[in-house]
Parts: C-alpha cells; structure tokens; sequence
C-alpha cells in the first residue's frame, strides 16, 4: 500500500517535472529569444539615433564625410535614408545602390507616422530574412525622412540555435535526475509545500505574521527562508508605505491653506478638505474635473498657463461670491526628466485681511476728520475772540465753552487712541477686588442719565443674586461698561437697555442688550477689530472712531474672559461678557 503510493506520487512528480520543465524550457528559449532580439534591436535603434543626430547637426557633411558608411560597419548592418516617397536620398556603398534610386519598404508610411519600428521576416529586396529597423528623423517637429538598418537574421539565428540545443540537452538530464530524486523527495515535499501555499496566500490577504518552519537548507528550506523574508519584508514595505501616507495625508489635513494639485492637463488630480471648504459654493470643483469646466477655477486659467509657460511660481487672487482668495502656484517637476508634470495651487482666504485693510484705510480717514473738526472750531472760535467779533459778555462765554468742548474732544479721542495703544503692548496691569456689580452699574448709569433722557431710553438692571460681585479690576470693568452702554446709547432710540448679570459653572456672565438698529451679521466678525465701525455715517455723526469695542476686548482678554455679541438688524444687540472664577 505505502509503495503503490510513493510509487504513483513518484510518477506524479516524474510527469509533472517533465512537464514543467519542458514548459520551463520552451518559455525560457522563448523568453531569451524574445530579449535576444529585443537586445538587438534596442542596439541598432541606440547606433540609429546617433546617426539620425549625426544627420541632423549637418546633412550635407554628413553626407560628403559618407558617414553612412562609417555606421553600417560599425553596427555591421546596412543602412539608408529614405524620403516619404522610398526614394534614397543616403545610402552605404555596401547596398550597391545609388541616391535617388527607389527601394520599396511596406513599414515606410508608420516610420513617417513618427513610429519607430523593427521587425523579422523575408524582405523581396534582400531577398533573405532580414531585422528590419526603422526610425524618423525629426526635425523642426516634423518627420523629414527616415533611417532604415537592415541585418541579415542567420547570422543572429546560430547563437539561438547553440542555446537552444543546451536548453534541451539540460532539460533531458534534468528529467533524469528528477525521475530519480522524486522518489526519495515525494515523502518529504508535499508538506512544505503546503505550508508554504498557505503562506502565500496569507500574504495575498495581508496577513504578514505567518512563517514558514525550515528544518533543511535546501531549496525548499530556501524557498522557506526566501517567503520568510519576503513576507517580513512586505511587512516592513506596506508599513512604511502607509506611515508616510498618513504622513502626507495629516499634513495636508493639518495645514490652515487649500491645497488643489493640477496634472499638465489641468486636471485636478488632488484636493484638500481645507481647499473643499474654501471652495464651499463651487460645487463642480471635484477630483479628475477640468480646470477649464469649473466655474470659479477658471479665474485660474491664465494664472496656470503662465506657469505652465514659464515655469515660475506667480500669485494673484480670485474671487468666490463673498471671499476673497490668494493664490500661489508653482510648478511641479519630474524628478528625473526636470520636465514639468503640473502645478500645485495654494490657496488662502485672505477676506478678513483685506477688510482689515480698508478699516486701517478708513481710521485715518475718520481720526483726520475727529481731529480736523474740533481743531477748526477751536481756531475759529478762537480767531473770532481775538478779532473781539462777539456782541456780549454772554456770546463771548458761548464761544469760550465751544472751544472747551471741542478741547475735550480732542483729548477724549487721544486719549482712547492712548489707551487702545497700551492694551495692545501686552502690558496691562490689573487692580483686582471684589467688585459689587450692582453698585458699580448704578454708578454707570447715573453718568448717562441726560443720554437716556435725551434718547428715551428706559435703563433696567437684573442682578443675579449668586452674580453680586466680580473680581476684577474696577476701573478697567467700568471703562467696560461705559463703551458698551454708550454704544447701546448711540444706536437705540425709544428703546430699552437691560443690563443682567448670571452665576456660571465657570464664571459670572454680565449680559449688555439694547432694543437698537442691530449690526450686520456681515459685520459680527469683525466688531472688535480695532478701527473698524460698522455704521461708519453713524458712527462720524456721533463721534465714535471705532476704538471703543477693542478697548473692551483687550480689557476682557486682560481678565481671561470672553466676550461674544449677538445682533438682529432692527431688532437690537446683546454683548455677552464671562468673567472667569477666582482660582
């Protein structure tokens, strides 16, 4: 019984070796005879191109030297040039043919398609087998005539032929000596193997952890080692493969700027989510569309054609409904051929800077009129003093209180430009104590009692019981509440100012909320930038200079709190400030 079984496996593996190896024979000469002549060939079209370079750095040299002759013997081949129409224009002396002569070649319409070819088989004019190479000569972007190698195949044949009568010997004694191991091999092989199938198609599951047992060094035990190895290095490959994926992948996620990359096409081939949420209202923006067939991306067009061009980083901006955009594109270059792939476009939102801008632009504007104004009445007044142009002691006062008025002004304006100036240094020193909100708010509120009554305003307080007192420093807390009341003031006539203070788990909450005109969500965002106003008519008609609001946030920031506002054009606005527990 164990006999007949080694001995049909003995025979399996007899038959299955012969057949292997004469499979593994027939593919190898095949394989050999393939690359022989691929060799060969990638040789001669190697020679080919240097004397078609030859040809085109002086045709007329190259033909008075008979540089064609000087080819054919060095690539020991015969070699012409022909014209579109298979007239000889070069040819070696070897041929025995003459310019001008005609010599058919069926492949000459592909050559000067711009095609390189090369082939084997029985050409009429040799009338032998021949290797046939045949290459364009290009120049100015255009194929002007064509370079043909022609070899004799024999010659190249015998060298196979001797391969190929080793390859057959050594697959005969192969079979021999395999029909001889089989039988000792059949017991011992068939358990590896299986194993090692197992392995294989772990791997091909992506599962690298499981290792083959090699007990021998021999092939098998090679072949053990070898999956062993490869396994641990795939392993190792695909780790570091997704390592510095997730690598490129969280640094792209973590950067602040869009990033969208173009092939040579202007085809999106990347997009980041940063790039996706700059470009929210583009909805044809999308990976592998066109530059050209999105909407909004076609303001990049000429941006990208000038560095497809020119190969230079350039920056312009473009503009999506409210957003304002920077864009920078650079090139991106193949790292071996230094030619340029496509480009790689930044993208950064760049709206608030630009209405930080035009509020810098407006400050000035208004501080000059601020200051201009009260200068002039002050030098009118003053000239009409000196000048004694007033009728009464009574004129002469009025006169003399104007100037005051617009004396103190000046010096109200200086100083919150002062003041904004030393919040902003980073050097603020606090007075902390506990404060009675109540108290202090009253004490607020009798100062703008004539602005209330002149604007029919009602002023109501809600004091939380458990909210009394805040830490914090008084006199900057009542700066606070005065240009936050203030500002309600400005904007709110026949209305309501309520001033509320809240307990918090983290804090008390001190809440400011009129019943005015409200700010324009547009506007939010922005309120406690310095210099900006949002009503800026408004706002130079009252006297504000858009300083008072960045007073506040650096007096809150000064304290560790927040402030945020809340606002309904025509309904009113509500400041809503956290003051952080005493720790």
């Amino acid at each position: 019984m164990n006999r007949s079984i080694i001995a049909k496996l003995w025979i399996t593996i007899v038959l299955l070796i012969v057949a292997v190896l004469l499979a593994l024979g027939i593919g190898l000469f095949q394989a050999v005879e393939k690359y022989y002549y691929k060799q060969i060939e990638n040789n001669f079209i190697s020679q080919g191109r240097e004397v078609i370079e030859l040809y085109i750095e002086d045709p007329a040299k190259f033909e008075e030297n008979n540089e064609i002759d000087h080819a054919s013997r060095m690539m020991k081949a015969h070699a012409m040039i022909l014209n579109d129409k298979g007239i000889i224009q070069i040819c070696d002396t070897m041929m025995n043919m003459s310019s001008g002569s005609f010599f058919e070649e069926t492949e000459l319409t592909r050559i000067f398609s711009g095609k390189i070819i090369a082939k084997r088989g029985y050409h009429q004019n040799f009338n032998l087998q021949m290797l046939t190479i045949g290459l364009p000569i290009i120049k100015n972007n255009a194929v002007e005539n064509a370079l043909l190698i022609y070899t004799p195949i024999a010659p190249l044949s015998s060298v196979l032929k001797s391969f190929q009568a080793i390859i057959y010997w050594g697959l005969l004694i192969a079979v021999i000596l395999s029909s001889i191991l089989a039988f000792f091999l059949s017991r011992t092989l068939s358990r590896p193997l299986i194993r090692m199938n197992q392995i294989a198609l772990s791997l091909s599951d992506g599962d690298y952890s499981q290792r083959v047992n090699v007990k021998n060094s021999d092939e098998i035990g090679v072949l053990g080692n070898s999956l062993n190895f490869l396994s641990q290095k795939l392993k190792k490959n695909i780790t570091e493969l997704s390592y510095e994926k997730e690598k490129i992948e969280n640094i792209l996620l973590s950067i602040s700027d869009g990033v969208i990359t173009f092939d040579r096409t202007g085809k999106i081939i990347l997009l980041n989510p940063q790039a996706k949420c700059l470009l929210e209202y583009c909805e044809d923006v999308e990976k592998d569309k066109s530059l050209e067939h999105c909407q909004y991306l076609s303001q990049l067009n000429s941006l990208y054609m000038h560095v497809m061009e020119k190969e230079e980083l350039i920056e312009g901006e473009i503009y999506i409904k409210a957003k304002i955009l920077l864009v920078k594109l650079s090139p991106l270059f193949d790292r071996s051929s230094k030619d340029i792939i496509g480009v790689v476009t930044v993208l950064q939102d760049v709206t608030k800077e630009r209405k930080l801008e035009e509020m810098r632009r407006d400050f000035v504007t208004n501080v000059s009129h601020e200051l201009r104004t009260p200068i002039s009445l002050i030098q009118g007044y003053s000239e009409a003093l000196i000048d004694d142009v007033y009728e009464s002691p009574e004129q002469q006062n009025s006169f003399l209180k104007v100037i005051l008025l617009e004396a103190n002004r000046l010096k109200r304006l200086v100083n919150d430009l002062l003041e904004l100036s030393r919040l902003q240094s980073d050097v603020i020193d606090l007075e902390k104590e506990w404060i009675n909100i109540a108290q202090l708010i009253n004490e607020v509120n009798v100062k703008f009692q004539t602005s209330l009554l002149q604007n029919n305003i009602d002023f109501e307080m809600a004091i939380d019981t458990k909210a009394e007192s805040i830490f914090a420093d008084r006199f900057k807390l009542e700066q606070v509440l005065i240009n936050l009341i203030s500002n309600a003031i400005r904007y709110s006539f026949d209305g309501k100012i309520i001033v509320t203070t809240q307990k918090r788990e983290n804090g008390v909450e001190l809440r400011i909320s009129d019943t005015g005109e409200g700010i324009p969500e547009d506007d939010l965002p922005l309120i406690f930038e310095r210099l900006y106003r949002s009503d800026k008519s408004r706002n130079r008609e009252s006297g504000g200079t858009g300083i008072g609001l960045s007073i506040v946030k650096n007096i809150i920031d000064a304290h560790n709190g927040m402030i945020h506002v809340k606002s309904i054009l025509g309904e009113g606005t509500t400041f809503t400030i956290l003051f952080p527990s005493m720790k």
